[in-house]
């Protein structure tokens, strides 16, 4: 399989000094501009982890094919990866809930990144043992994670319309803010 292990994104992730467009930038607006590029991202992961779960129908799947696709899901979340860093850059002025939502990002995304690093070097360990207990776990659990966050960041892109139309709702029907 021979594919490099997942870079640590953590150690560059690092705010910058604040800038004269710092303080009338709508970091609000740019934190759902993010969700909506981390969604993209994410459903093209969880594209590929469907995939890796496909092959198990067929025993014949070289393990290169294996390979091949969890290089592509480990590109979607080092992609991520490097968004999630802009995010915790502007965590502090996002809103709360967009707050919680970079926190369950960060946390699907650790887990991801781990079960995608932990298949990669038991296939590299052992190409020819691909049906192993181990192995398919790694591939059940970034399935899983990868749908729990391509969920979570698809209700978080929905928000805001949700909550512009709601208030014109709102406004239109005369009823007072709650």
């Amino acid at each position: 399989m021979a594919i490099p292990a997942i870079p640590a994104q953590k150690a560059a992730c690092v705010a910058g000094q604040p800038t004269a467009a710092s303080y009338t930038w709508n970091f609000q607006n740019e934190t759902n501009q993010i969700f909506k590029d981390i969604q993209s991202d994410a459903q093209q992961a969880l594209y590929d982890a469907d995939t890796l779960q496909s092959y198990r129908l067929n025993p014949d799947v070289d393990w290169r094919t294996y390979g091949d696709q969890l290089n592509q899901v480990k590109d979607y979340i080092n992609d991520m990866g490097a968004k999630l860093c802009r995010l915790e850059a502007i965590r502090r002025v996002a809103a709360p809930w967009q707050q919680r939502e970079i926190d369950q990002i960060a946390t699907s995304l650790r887990l991801m990144a781990d079960n995608t690093e932990d298949a990669i070097m038991l296939g590299n360990a052992r190409p020819t043992d691909l049906w192993s207990a181990a192995y398919r776990l790694n591939l059940n659990n970034l399935d899983a994670e990868t749908r729990g966050l391509t969920h979570s960041v698809g209700k978080a892109v929905e928000y805001p319309g949700v909550s512009k139309k709601y208030q014109s709702l709102r406004q239109g029907l005369g009823a007072p803010a709650s």
